[in-house]
């Protein structure tokens, strides 16, 4: 679903790409993520990262809250990468397509899913198929966080490929889901945490009811 072109990019530049993004500060949305988990059922957590770049909101959520966390890229570079800059940690780094989620087993398996400026790369035909595989991994009650820049179009910057995002398009995807239960979603816009960058960016929440 990542446009080759776009995986090319990242597994050419994944060194530049990480030290370029692995210090943004996003501490305040993962801690919000983290709060909207469902801690009522009492069960323990478990986090799926879906493209989770520089590691950074992967390690940030396992080592400041003691989540399980499973961290997945289409990257390979990128992957490595994380094993080496975060051998310590507990997160769980794995080399994985978007195409290859509903071929691993997870079924019913996390509590949260978070999607940090990744679905972005994936073409607005595709996102329907995408998130419905991504909802089937989640318990009920899980949430699903995801992100992209705000806007109607789709496009490349340079080598990669853009799908914005607003809440009409969302509602298009969201009808479009193949699932037997029930989703709420919030969404909300941010500014880009860059200095250089007067991106918006499109928020939404998605929590999984039976």
């Amino acid at each position: 679903m990542k446009t080759k072109e776009t995986l090319n990019y990242y597994n050419r530049n994944a060194e530049t790409y990480i030290k370029q993004t692995r210090n943004l500060r996003t501490n305040d949305l993962c801690d919000r993520f983290v709060y909207e988990l469902p801690f009522h059922l009492g069960i323990a957590h478990h986090v799926l990262d879906v493209g989770c770049g520089s590691g950074r909101d992967a390690f940030w959520i396992s080592n400041r809250y003691a989540i399980n966390v499973t961290a997945i890229d289409g990257s390979s570079e990128m992957i490595k990468i994380n094993k080496k800059n975060y051998e310590l940690s507990e997160v769980k780094w794995l080399n994985v397509l978007f195409d290859e989620i509903k071929t691993q087993g997870w079924e019913d398996k996390f509590t949260g899913i978070w999607a940090c400026a990744s679905l972005l790369h994936v073409p607005f035909k595709a996102l329907p198929y995408l998130m419905t595989d991504l909802i089937k991994t989640l318990k009920f009650e899980g949430i699903m966080y995801a992100s992209f820049k705000h806007g109607d179009a789709e496009r490349y910057d340079g080598e990669r490929f853009f799908c914005d995002m607003n809440e009409g398009r969302l509602l298009e995807v969201l009808h479009q889901l193949s699932i037997d239960c029930t989703i709420e979603y919030d969404c909300w816009i941010t500014s880009d945490q860059r200095e250089d960058r007067d991106d918006e960016w499109f928020n939404v929440m998605i929590t999984k009811r039976v």
